[in-house]
């Protein structure tokens, strides 16, 4: 198997959350997993979002594990099999039985050297807990290596939740579909497991982990997928205003303004991977935090290459870590910093 496939599978998870749905819901937390039936499965259950799995712990050795849209993700140490979760807001409008053509057409547009040869054996089934889900299975080729794959999708509430699995053309089907059909809903949400790491609702943001804060934002704006070391992102349906929420490490005794300005740096320059013409039209430290040093940095670039955007992050520092409020817009910066002064650093 060449690496590039290893490697690549997975993003077929983050693409398919992060450019299809445009939309993720709230970060992984208070994870506990178990032993099920069966000499090499785990059940693994996600207190944060109310679900639980089987995997063959034997052969998926590798914890990857949670990173932007996905809240589980496991491989064997060669890379293939591999099993991902990913969630994220339903698509309005989108029956579940059409949950499999939604998949499978992303997949060639987002995924260099991706082609999706046919979707086999689609179906409305019933889970083990009851829950109606959508289960179909993939015929691919990812970098010149053929694949396949088998796919379990589920509505809870307004989420879509998808659990696929993957493996080399020789993999055995019967234990991918295995894996993906053991998805059961009834797992009871740890709301202060959600809230530790941070969690936002109906327009406001709470995390009680160090360092602990709260913010308020408009009710308007719908979560979208996690990027990187995001906590938290939202925005309108149209895409601009938007905002983000980061946690970022400092270090003791090193000068704290010099981290905050290198982090602001780091930011534009990341902005990269998905834009061009990045200019910064200022960069300072700020006194908008009483007792607590900041810093802010403004950016005009371009997303893609197209849309003209104006970016403001603010860092604070607090209890050697820093927050990044992030957001971007096609119109002024106070609609952005209204948003940042409501944060309450001593909740």
């Amino acid at each position: 198997m060449k690496s590039y496939a290893k490697k690549t599978v997975w993003i077929v998870f983050w693409v398919f959350t992060g450019s299809v749905l445009l939309f993720a819901c709230a970060p992984t937390a208070g994870q506990v997993e178990k032993s099920a039936q069966g000499p090499t499965l785990k059940r693994h259950e996600d207190k944060a979002i109310g679900f639980s799995i089987e995997y063959d712990a034997e052969k998926l050795s590798k914890d990857q594990g949670p990173v932007g849209p996905f809240v589980f993700r496991r491989q064997a140490a060669g890379g293939m099999p591999g099993v991902g979760v990913t969630v994220g807001p339903y698509p309005p409008g989108t029956a579940l039985g059409d949950t499999a053509d939604l998949v499978s057409n992303s997949l060639p547009r987002m995924i260099p050297g991706c082609m999706v040869h046919q979707v086999n054996n689609q179906q409305l089934i019933k889970l083990t807990d009851g829950s109606q889900a959508n289960y179909f299975e993939l015929d691919w080729n990812v970098g010149g290596d053929e694949l396949i794959g088998a796919f379990v999708t589920v509505k809870k509430e307004d989420q879509l939740i998808v659990y696929g699995a993957a493996d080399s053309q020789d993999g055995s089907m019967g234990n991918l579909t295995a894996m993906v059909q053991s998805l059961r809903l009834d797992v009871e949400v740890d709301y202060a497991a959600l809230r530790a790491k941070g969690f936002g609702n109906d327009g406001k943001f709470v995390r009680t982990n160090s360092p602990a804060f709260t913010l308020e934002y408009p009710p308007g704006f719908q979560n979208r997928a996690l990027q990187g070391s995001q906590i938290f992102r939202a925005g309108i349906p149209q895409g601009s205003p938007s905002m983000s929420i980061a946690i970022s490490g400092l270090a003791g005794g090193d000068d704290t303004h010099t981290q905050l300005k290198s982090l602001a740096e780091g930011y534009a320059k990341a902005l990269q991977s998905v834009g061009s013409d990045i200019k910064i039209i200022s960069q300072n430290p700020i006194e908008n935090y009483k007792g607590y040093d900041a810093y802010q940095i403004q950016i005009v670039w371009r997303y893609r290459g197209r849309i003209p955007l104006t970016t403001v992050v603010h860092l604070i520092a607090k209890e050697d870590r820093a927050i990044l409020l992030a957001g971007h817009t096609t119109y002024g910066i106070d609609e952005l910093t209204d948003i940042f002064k409501t944060i309450d650093l001593t909740p």
